[in-house]
């Protein structure tokens, strides 16, 4: 009598018969926790960076001044340019303000660009201007302010005002061909 009866799956326990097989779990999942955990992570570095780069700029400004403010002198400059002359200006003769005065005896050149062809005609036109202003000039200075190394700020000056003086600042270099300085 036996039938083929698989005696394994079939259970005669009370309770098992009421049990129903478990419901499927809601709410989030494995996937879920994971992608949070990644967010929060890149979200992590994102602050961590930010910190980094705003520490670094405070401490790089406290130094006093950022690094791409590069100063060019014109002593570091590989060939200076080429310029067209003006040599018409003739001796400029006088005295300083000194009260032993002594006897000042100037020959100038002024440097205008190559390609310039109205400023020549414009400082001929002008020759009464610029030489009154030079007279002028070396007559209120004293001995002591034209010495040899302070001749890059006299040709400075002398520059600037020149430029004053013309319609366009034109002049881009003061040379001085003589600049003599006699005691009396």
């Amino acid at each position: 009598m036996s039938d083929n009866v698989d005696d394994q799956d079939v259970s005669f326990a009370e309770g098992d018969a009421d049990t129903a097989p478990a419901a499927k779990a809601r709410g989030a999942g494995p996937g879920i926790a994971r992608i949070l955990m990644i967010v929060g992570i890149g979200l992590g570095a994102v602050i961590f960076i930010v910190t980094v780069v705003v520490i670094t700029v405070s401490i790089v400004n406290k130094q006093g001044h950022a690094a791409d403010n590069v100063i060019k002198s014109e002593s570091y400059q590989a060939a200076t340019p080429i310029f067209q002359y003006v040599g018409t200006i003739g001796d400029i003769r006088t005295r300083t303000a000194d009260k032993e005065p002594s006897s000042v005896d100037v020959k100038i050149q002024l440097g205008l660009d190559k390609a310039d062809k109205e400023t020549p005609v414009e400082i001929i036109a002008r020759m009464p201007q610029i030489r009154d202003f030079l007279r002028r000039y070396f007559t209120a200075k004293m001995a002591d302010d034209l010495t040899p190394d302070k001749e890059p700020i006299i040709k400075d000056d002398v520059k600037e005002n020149l430029n004053r003086i013309l319609s366009k600042p034109t002049i881009k270099e003061v040379l001085f061909d003589q600049l003599t300085l006699v005691k009396m």
